[in-house]
């Protein structure tokens, strides 16, 4: 096998690393010592008053992770459209935003394939299933590594049909003069341990509507009657972020500008690098929208199970693209071979690189040269 790697041997270069300062960790030790480690205190108010305030939302839900919070659209939606049973997907996203809604058995899932360029679905295919079903339908969309999909449009376009977000990947993306997730009837955000802003797990479930916020409020703590401790009139779950998590999440918000600027940086060099080299395809972005800048993904000829061994010798992590329904057991009965082409031609030739806001400039020109020398190779 072909090697590029440098003469100077360099460390593994994780796919992922945390942007974590000494103030953030000063308020997740504040929140340790102050004994309020458990669902309650002043943390999470803070780090939900500040994402409201970034993103112009009017209620934000924090939860205990992205696929809680994932689930609890899928109940939004369940509770205010109880009439919707089909839900049109993207048949490439990572498995947690199919699983939420089939937690309940309520939907029939039916998958749209992709688009090879944006990697989002195929927004024309979406379109024609929209008119068969004469809109009464909802949409899942999903921000797929941070490339948003242009809501507001479609909502002009079909306003029969009822939009919610799997916004984990897309945080901080806009479409249009609007932050990504702020324009669905419900949103969810992930702040695992490799995205934009991190409380290790964690999750937010974002709406504009109260009468929503009300009722997952209730039911991601237990379903408890509200003034009444140890009163539950409602089937709830236990969804609740930390005060821990939320000391970290707020201590990130804080330092949001300098994480989106570090991420703007790494991402323009990687573009401008690596964007017009042939055999090499990124992401097009929609028309007006704003990529989040969460991963870099790479599209080449070459198979992931040669890039990957390629990458590895020369001390680089990479992840492959999400998968198509049919990749997985539990989903093969829904998926639709007919509707994931480019799903597959996806998983089986992109690859996300190390994305981090701390990469070093060693580093990225280690990974650029190196995805250079591999598809010159070719």
């Amino acid at each position: 096998m072909v090697q590029f790697a440098l003469e100077k041997k360099i460390k593994m270069i994780p796919i992922y690393k945390p942007f974590l300062s000494s103030r953030t960790q000063g308020f997740a030790q504040d929140a340790i010592s102050s004994t309020w480690i458990s669902s309650t205190g002043k943390y999470k108010e803070l780090a939900s008053e500040k994402l409201k305030e970034i993103l112009g939302i009017q209620h934000v839900l924090l939860t205990s992770n992205g696929t809680t919070a994932t689930h609890l659209v899928s109940k939004s939606l369940k509770w205010l459209h109880p009439e919707i049973k089909t839900i049109l997907v993207p048949n490439n996203v990572y498995v947690a935003a199919w699983n939420s809604f089939l937690f309940d058995k309520e939907y029939n899932l039916i998958p749209i394939d992709a688009n090879k360029d944006t990697w989002n679905f195929d927004v024309n295919k979406l379109k024609q299933k929209l008119e068969e079903y004469q809109n009464k339908v909802a949409v899942l969309v999903v921000s797929n590594l941070g490339n948003v999909v242009n809501v507001p449009r479609l909502k002009r376009e079909h306003p029969g049909a009822v939009f919610v977000e799997d916004n984990c990947e897309g945080l901080f993306g806009k479409y249009e003069e609007h932050y990504s997730g702020t324009q669905s009837l419900a949103s969810s955000l992930s702040f695992y341990g490799n995205k934009t802003i991190t409380c290790g797990e964690g999750g937010a479930v974002l709406t504009n509507c109260e009468d929503i916020y009300v009722y997952l409020d209730k039911i991601h703590g237990q379903g408890q009657k509200r003034g009444s401790r140890y009163i539950h009139d409602t089937l709830g779950y236990n969804y609740r972020m930390t005060n821990v998590a939320a000391s970290l999440l707020y201590g990130q918000l804080l330092d949001l500008d300098e994480i989106l600027e570090r991420k703007a940086a790494l991402f323009e060099v990687y573009r401008r690098e690596l964007g017009s080299i042939e055999n090499i395809n990124m992401q097009a972005v929609e028309e007006n929208t704003h990529h989040a800048n969460w991963m870099m993904g790479i599209r080449t000829p070459l198979k992931f199970s040669m890039v990957e061994e390629i990458m590895n010798q020369n001390d680089i992590e990479i992840r492959p693209m999400f998968f198509p329904m049919s990749s997985h057991n539990h989903l093969v009965s829904i998926s639709k071979r007919d509707e994931e082409k480019n799903a597959s031609i996806l998983s089986d030739h992109g690859f996300m690189i190390p994305s981090y806001p701390t990469l070093e400039r060693e580093q990225i020109n280690h990974i650029i040269e190196t995805i250079k020398g591999m598809v010159h190779s070719t």
